[in-house]
């Protein structure tokens, strides 16, 4: 694995990482309320995509952004690494 790289020179904006946290919750709280609304008999309020009870933009970055290629920056192969 210490050739792998990513195929696509993009990242997140701000100061994250990964938005694996937020996306968490976001499905927890999707599932809840599913589940929820499935008990009381009301299905068609039942969501139909995780956006509709969680907003993307309460996640931890601000979206992502193409960099463009640029093999010989130091910054682009360290953004390339997995």
């Amino acid at each position: 694995m210490s050739r792998s790289r990513k195929r696509m020179p993009g990242s997140t904006w701000c100061c994250c990482k990964s938005q694996k946290k937020g996306k968490q919750a976001s499905n927890r709280k999707f599932r809840r309320t599913a589940h929820v609304l499935l008990h009381q008999g009301k299905t068609h309020l039942l969501p139909l995509k995780s956006f509709e009870i969680m907003s993307p933009w309460d996640l931890g970055g601000d979206g992502k952004h193409f960099c463009g290629f640029h093999p010989e920056e130091e910054w682009f192969v360290k953004l390339m690494r997995k």
